[in-house]
């Protein structure tokens, strides 16, 4: 039997999906997942090096669904 990487069957979003994040509580920008490790997600912005790890609360499928997010909580 051949076994591949682990997936993480709980997690909401995959390694390469573009999702967003809103930073300092007001910016959304779009970000990469290059990896996902004990409920973390390592992310990291499509022009910039380096990467940081964020837990799947602060990412979002849509930049609507990250709008809406910041509007309903001012």
């Amino acid at each position: 039997i051949l076994l591949s990487k682990a997936v993480n069957i709980m997690a909401k979003f995959n390694v390469g999906d573009k999702v967003y994040i809103i930073e300092n509580g007001i910016f959304i920008k779009e970000v990469i997942i290059i990896k996902i490790a004990g409920g973390f997600y390592t992310i990291k912005k499509p022009k910039e090096n380096g990467a940081y790890r964020v837990k799947e609360g602060r990412l979002f499928s849509t930049e609507l669904e990250a709008s809406s997010y910041i509007k309903n909580n001012r």
